[in-house]
């Protein structure tokens, strides 16, 4: 890939095809045009910080064009155009609103419980009693949701099994509580538990 990208840089090469990883900390004064496909696969990502990498991405990708003197050009392709974001600021006015009113971050915590092993049935059963002993170990006044149990989005991982649930609270403090009571309680052989706070994903 090296070797690829200095002979771009050399201008032997006129076109580069490439995933996220040409998006990022490269700097090719001659590039004028960038295309991007599939723009709006990010979104169907289960995660609510989907649409909000998607931008990041493109914002990314973008500011490969046009690096030297002459002005640069961006196409996007999408299958929904209209869903796709290319104005970070009405962006972020608009996922700050609808975050708000779904009660993510930032305006609450989160934490991610995990449990994996190789068996489905054994690590399903340990989720369903995670997620039934977090909603009483929560019952004592602190405001903090259970969600879940479900599948993981990626339910098999190396060969393991993968389910979780997710913690909400208004602040830290429920979700450290919270999250110390189910390590210490959760008793399973062969099922992992771990508790992730302010999860940077959720797959």
């Amino acid at each position: 890939a090296a070797a690829v990208l200095a002979q771009f840089a050399r201008r032997q090469i006129d076109v580069l095809v490439g995933t996220q990883m040409v998006a990022k900390g490269h700097d090719f004064p001659g590039v004028t045009l960038v295309g991007v496909l599939d723009a709006d696969g990010p979104l169907h990502l289960p995660d609510f910080r989907a649409a909000e990498r998607c931008i990041q991405l493109l914002s990314q990708v973008s500011g490969r064009a046009g690096r030297g003197d002459v002005p640069g050009r961006v196409l996007v392709q999408a299958f929904k155009p209209d869903a796709v974001a290319l104005d970070y600021d009405a962006f972020a006015a608009e996922e700050l609103r609808r975050r708000e009113r779904l009660r993510f971050p930032p305006f609450v915590r989160l934490a991610a419980v995990r449990l994996s092993g190789n068996s489905e049935v054994r690590v399903r059963g340990a989720a369903e009693r995670a997620a039934s002993a977090a909603r009483r170990f929560a019952s004592g006044g602190d405001a903090l949701d259970v969600l879940g149990p479900a599948p993981a989005p990626l339910a098999k991982v190396r060969g393991k099994h993968r389910w979780q649930l997710l913690l909400r609270a208004p602040d830290h403090a429920p979700l450290h509580r919270v999250g110390r009571a189910l390590q210490a309680f959760h008793r399973v052989a062969g099922v992992q538990l771990a508790v992730d706070v302010d999860p940077v994903a959720l797959l």
